[in-house]
């Protein structure tokens, strides 16, 4: 998970980008835009915005004094989170808004700046304890799915950890299929099925959310590369590039503001 209070001073001053990771982002002061290649939306104060993983889109706002606070997280904890795990984690395609109370923002993100640095005591704990309240302050009052909730079979679901809990292997489909308990091929299809990608597709923007958090944690480009599992930094460095726009080492340097 990763955090950052945003200022923007001009409408769209983004480049149209994506991420690996999902995007909460809640306005506390000011109004901000955000667009996707189908809609746009205003945000002000006490409105958020949920962005899934891969979602073309960019943000600004008119006023320098515009505020907003925004965490990036891989996924949806299953252990801490299980609702929303079960309705988004293999999804994508995802632009989700609503409205929250703004006091309640601006206390969480003012407990982030002086809790959860890194060089703060439990840091990472409150990092952690606040990012969670900032979801659910946020989604909590997110409306039932059209359709109502429909079960992720379990299989799909114990693939997916596999995935996160040896994402720097070289793994494929065979071992994915294996820790689903299903054949080959009714894993391939019933995964594209659930996530609209294949597994390797999936499996690989894993490694990208992993390899993000390398290079924020001051990784070299090759080190993250090796140590999120991709085969060569050359290959890395053409999949990063073509996933959120941007070089890895454009990243690392002002990983998301652009």
């Amino acid at each position: 998970m990763w955090y950052e209070s945003m200022t923007y001073t001009t409408s769209y001053c983004t480049k149209m980008h994506r991420h690996s990771a999902w995007q909460l982002t809640a306005s506390l002061s000011g109004t901000f835009r955000f667009r996707t290649e189908e809609e746009e939306i205003l945000l002000p104060p006490g409105d958020w915005l949920l962005l899934s993983p891969e979602l073309l889109h960019d943000a600004g706002s008119d006023s320098s004094l515009s505020r907003a606070m925004q965490i990036f997280f891989r996924r949806f904890p299953h252990d801490l989170l299980p609702e929303l795990a079960d309705r988004y984690n293999l999804r994508r395609g995802i632009f989700r808004t609503g409205h929250g109370s703004p006091e309640r923002f601006q206390r969480i993100a003012g407990d982030f700046l002086r809790k959860a640095h890194d060089t703060a005591p439990f840091g990472k704990s409150w990092r952690s304890v606040l990012g969670l309240e900032f979801v659910l302050s946020a989604l909590c009052a997110l409306e039932k799915e059209p359709g109502g909730k429909r079960e992720i079979l379990p299989g799909i679901i114990r693939a997916l950890e596999f995935m996160e809990e040896h994402f720097a292997e070289p793994l494929g489909v065979a071992e994915f299929a294996a820790a689903a308990g299903l054949s080959e091929s009714r894993f391939a299809t019933l995964f594209r099925r659930e996530t609209g990608t294949t597994p390797m597709s999936f499996f690989n923007s894993v490694r990208l959310g992993h390899a993000q958090c390398f290079l924020l944690n001051g990784a070299s480009v090759d080190e993250a590369a090796r140590q999120a599992g991709f085969s060569s930094s050359q290959y890395f460095c053409r999949y990063f590039r073509k996933q959120t726009g941007l070089s890895p080492g454009a990243f690392r340097s002002n990983p998301f503001s652009h």
